[in-house]
């Protein structure tokens, strides 16, 4: 996982390693990364073959955890077949998904 602390109270992620991204250890990393203020998560998904039900699952957890503290989490870097998951388990209605960004 890569962290870059960006302008404007933004954090970007890119996740570097599939199986990291399905543990339940991940939540904790990605949420201890952002610094006090950062108010946007970009998670970059371009290296990410496969979307998996535990990489799902933790993706919504850090959705909701965000939210409640009122940060947003786009998605960006997402393959075709990993948009198409997002579709079929309608998870593209909940998150905010941007090509390339």
């Amino acid at each position: 996982m890569i962290v870059a602390h960006l302008p404007d109270g933004v954090c970007r992620i890119r996740i570097t390693t599939e199986p990291m991204f399905s543990r339940s250890e991940f939540v904790p990393m990605v949420l201890e990364s952002m610094l006090d203020g950062e108010q946007r998560l970009i998670v970059d998904l371009g290296l990410v073959s496969m979307l998996h039900s535990p990489s799902l699952a933790n993706l919504v957890t850090i959705h909701i955890a965000l939210a409640k503290r009122s940060s947003e989490m786009i998605l960006t870097g997402l393959h075709e077949k990993n948009l198409r998951i997002l579709e079929i388990t309608k998870l593209d209605r909940l998150f905010t998904i941007q090509p390339g960004i």
